[in-house]
């Protein structure tokens, strides 16, 4: 029977636990794998003995497989899209090993700026998911301060390798998932990602595409409209900014809070934000509904946008706006 979609990546997950390769997980290679800093070792000797189910004092990764699969909820469909990415992300990384040797200089800068964003793009959203989970661990420990999480002193050695569960084993984990994310191998063909950076990544892309859902669409450009009205136009406005060199973090600062107090209004439909390097010009693309619904929002002092920057430019903002059809503009 074929293996079900997402679960041989999910399967992985445990192998790892099984440190000597002997088939078998110790009550010593449970804790090592399982401990997080918060968990008590009466707590993992209750899940433990759950989860043994063949009453061996052992658990095989199948056992482990199964206990957690019965709990994976939503997750179940972040493993499947994991799943086909790496594979999709291999496949890619083995046909650039091929054709990046031969190809020109120009070919060979695209495609290590591409790869280079694309890991860019993982490491960033690795962050969220990686403070998250300290989050969650901070709230377990403050839910029950009477438990003392695994020790040391709880374990003995094996094979002559000190065990070191917690906190610190989870941050060494962490490391080493890092540097296997960085590795290339002999034949200089990077490493498969690591499967948790790449679920950071699939929910990244969905959001993109959910963006990129509502752009503007000129695949419904028509030559000829003879039947439009004003209200069928939306607002195109954009300004560029040339910050003061002094000011620049700052500047950061009070866009993003614009960025998200505009996003938040429902007549404006999109906000975005580019940065020429070779000019040092920040451009800010906004999209209204409509001219009025953009000038309400800038009566407000406190939401002006010239009130919020004047003090970090060299000069005036220039403004220009530029009305175009609403069908050009997809949406749900």
């Amino acid at each position: 029977m074929d293996q079900e979609k997402g679960m041989s990546i999910f399967k992985d997950v445990f192998r790892r636990a099984d440190k000597n390769d002997d088939g078998a997980i110790s009550w010593e290679e449970f804790v090592a794998f399982f401990s997080d800093g918060v968990m008590g070792k009466e707590e993992l000797e209750s899940l433990f003995k759950e989860i043994d189910t063949h009453n061996t004092n052992n658990i095989d990764t199948g056992e482990l497989h199964d206990y957690f699969c019965k709990h994976l909820g939503q997750f179940k469909e972040l493993y499947d899209l994991v799943e086909e990415f790496n594979t999709k992300l291999t496949n890619v990384l083995v046909s650039t090993s091929q054709t990046y040797p031969t190809a020109g200089r120009k070919d060979k800068f695209i495609t290590r700026f591409l790869v280079r964003e694309m890991w860019n793009q993982m490491t960033a959203v690795q962050l969220p998911l990686e403070s998250a989970s300290e989050s969650l661990d901070e709230q377990a420990k403050q839910e029950r301060e009477d438990i003392t999480p695994v020790q040391l002193s709880d374990l003995k050695k094996k094979d002559g390798d000190d065990i070191v569960p917690g906190r610190v084993g989870r941050r060494a984990k962490r490391q080493a998932s890092n540097q296997s994310q960085s590795s290339v191998n002999t034949d200089g063909l990077m490493t498969p990602v690591n499967p948790l950076a790449l679920t950071s990544q699939v929910d990244r892309l969905t959001t993109l595409l959910n963006r990129l859902e509502h752009s503007v669409d000129l695949g419904n450009f028509v030559d000829e409209d003879l039947n439009a009205l004003e209200s069928d136009k939306l607002l195109l406005l954009q300004r560029d900014m040339k910050v003061k060199e002094d000011s620049k973090d700052v500047f950061r600062t009070s866009l993003r809070d614009y960025i998200e107090d505009t996003q938040k209004l429902l007549p404006c439909l999109s906000i975005s934000v580019q940065f020429c390097t070779d000019s040092g010009v920040f451009t800010v693309y906004e999209v209204w509904r409509s001219a009025e619904d953009q000038a309400c929002y800038s009566e407000d002092p406190a939401k002006s946008f010239t009130e919020r920057f004047k003090d970090f430019l060299d000069t005036e903002v220039p403004m220009r706006k530029v009305d175009f059809p609403s069908k050009w503009w997809k949406r749900d």
